[in-house]
């Protein structure tokens, strides 16, 4: 289907009220399309929305992608656009007497570790959404709370669904494969069956399902009306034919400027590090460079091991569920200051005296005598030798002493929650002690090498960390070794017994295949068999395996 069909299947749908799903491809421009549509429905019901408070919404998986199309719709005051929890908080947040009575519930059930005398607690204090961890006894919601507190709020009390519709007759739901089932259902449940039939709109794909607890099926549903997107924007010739060999649901088509595209397969028994580049000097004469490939490891693991943050890494393992997504995010005390320390280093290697003294807070500031330089100058020495040779420990020890830098207060906190109370000895604090050692006895040299990651300055990346990203060329590094959640030689051999496995594998290779916008390889480390070889070129349509040895 044409771009301009696409987006008058959708503006007929929205017209008969009916809502829908865009399944489309890798690379056909999803996200465009519901930018589109929304643009469409400004022009054609701006002067109805404004006079009648409505709006569009528009529910993301991620702030990056509510970013970018906040940019796209410049900000447009009748555009929505946030993640489902936001969405659904904002409904929920000013019922805050239903609020605490559906949160007094849940915490009767909640029999690992129910919160004294909570209704007392919540007297006093509003309920509040936060992100990491459920703190009922300060009145903070989990996300997963958020869930299904409104669902038992819909449910109890229709009014709250009404008022919703009224106010947003519109709700797009970008990447919904990402989204939880439980998401999914609450708004096909609340929303696409409401008598007042506010249009909800799924874009996605389901073959990009990288996430455990994603969506699938909508397709197949009858009360939602299916729209197939078939081009291809993004990736060559080449490497379109490889994506249409994964799938049978979707065949893509070249639409614009495709080149001709190239591929690759690559086996070799090494390690990763060794391995990537020999075949990168291989592919040198194919125009392939350091600068315009992205390798992708798939795991996590695998690329903190070949970056060289592993320890740091297993540390964070340590704090809970949610401590490696904070610190991927910078978002906690100790990835905070870790990156305060770095950008401080960075700007006065680089001479970048302004940058540097912005970032110490000390803004408008100029160094005006000689021995200011030489403190300085002294300081930043004395810091880069720890960097490279202590511990996170030595470094947060100098910083502590530090009469230029201080320690954050928010890591100070943290020392001193745990030292206030050293007897006490339950899960969470247990789980503090044990993260805070493990990390205080990691090399600082892993803090420096995981920035670098962080700041894109590494070749690598994992499948989650490039989702909706494209690149010149990708190198694809499979290594079965690494997980027993994916068995991706499997799929090149043509399936295995566990079908959940296979799938899993299958969509794990075409998120990755699909970012490459001309070259594409694999790299295989470990024994092809005769089954994985045949599927292997059959799949990337090359004649040949080719070998690298040390």
């Amino acid at each position: 289907m044409a771009e301009q069909d696409t987006l008058d299947a959708i503006a007929t749908a929205i017209d008969s009220a009916q809502s829908f799903v865009v399944a489309a491809g890798a690379g056909s421009g999803k996200t465009r399309a519901l930018v589109e549509s929304v643009r469409g429905l400004l022009v054609r019901n701006r002067d109805a929305y404004e006079s009648a408070h409505k709006g569009v919404v528009c529910i993301t998986y991620t702030n990056v992608a509510k970013d970018e199309i906040l940019e796209r719709l410049n900000h447009d005051p009748l555009v929505q656009v946030g993640t489902i929890h936001e969405f659904l908080w904002q409904l929920i947040a000013p019922f805050q007497t239903e609020l605490k009575q559906k949160m007094v519930e849940l915490n009767a059930v909640n029999q690992k570790n129910p919160v004294p005398d909570l209704d007392v607690i919540l007297r006093k204090q509003a309920v509040t959404y936060g992100q990491y961890g459920r703190h009922f006894d300060r009145g903070e919601l989990h996300h997963d709370d958020v869930l299904e507190i409104a669902a038992s709020l819909f449910a109890t009390y229709p009014k709250i669904v009404r008022l919703a519709a009224d106010r947003f007759p519109i709700i797009f739901v970008d990447e919904y494969q990402d989204t939880s089932e439980k998401v999914v259902n609450l708004l096909l449940d609340y929303f696409v069956k409401h008598p007042r039939r506010p249009v909800v709109g799924f874009f996605g794909d389901e073959m990009q399902q990288i996430y455990d607890d994603g969506t699938t099926g909508l397709t197949k549903r009858g009360d939602l009306k299916t729209i197939t997107k078939l081009e291809n924007y993004r990736c060559s010739v080449k490497v379109i034919e490889v994506l249409n060999r994964l799938r049978s649901d979707i065949q893509q088509c070249p639409a614009g400027g495709n080149v001709p595209g190239d591929t690759h397969l690559f086996q070799a028994a090494t390690s990763s590090n060794r391995a990537y580049r020999f075949a990168l000097e291989r592919l040198s004469g194919e125009g392939w460079t350091a600068e315009n490939t992205k390798v992708l490891m798939l795991t996590q693991k695998g690329i903190a091991r070949e970056n060289g943050y592993i320890d740091l890494l297993n540390a964070y393992g340590k704090r809970g569920s949610y401590a490696n997504d904070r610190l991927m995010k910078l978002d906690d005390e100790f990835s905070q200051f870790f990156a305060l320390i770095e950008a401080l280093a960075s700007s006065y290697e680089a001479k970048q005296y302004s940058a540097f003294l912005e970032t110490l807070g000390l803004t408008g500031m100029r160094i005006r005598k000689h021995a200011d330089k030489v403190a300085i100058s002294s300081e930043m020495t004395a810091l880069e030798t720890v960097r490279r040779t202590g511990s996170i420990s030595d470094v947060l020890q100098f910083v502590d002493k530090s009469a230029l830098i201080g320690l954050p207060r928010r890591v100070r906190d943290f020392q001193n929650q745990l030292a206030s109370d050293p007897a006490r000895d339950d899960d969470s604090v247990a789980r503090r002690r044990g993260f805070f050692e493990a990390l205080m006895a990691v090399p600082y040299a892993q803090v420096i090498n995981f920035i670098r990651h962080v700041d894109a300055l590494t070749p690598f990346s994992t499948q989650h960390g490039v989702k909706g990203a494209e690149f010149p060329n990708v190198l694809v590094i499979v290594d079965d070794t690494l997980w027993t959640k994916y068995k991706l030689g499997a799929v090149l051999a043509g399936g295995e017994k566990n079908q959940d496995r296979y799938e899993r594998s299958l969509r794990l290779l075409y998120v990755c295949f699909s970012r490459a916008r001309k070259g594409l390889a694999l790299l295989y480390l470990g024994t092809f068999d005769g089954g994985e070889i045949l599927g292997a070129k059959a799949l990337l349509g090359v004649d040949r395996v080719e070998t690298l040895t040390s």
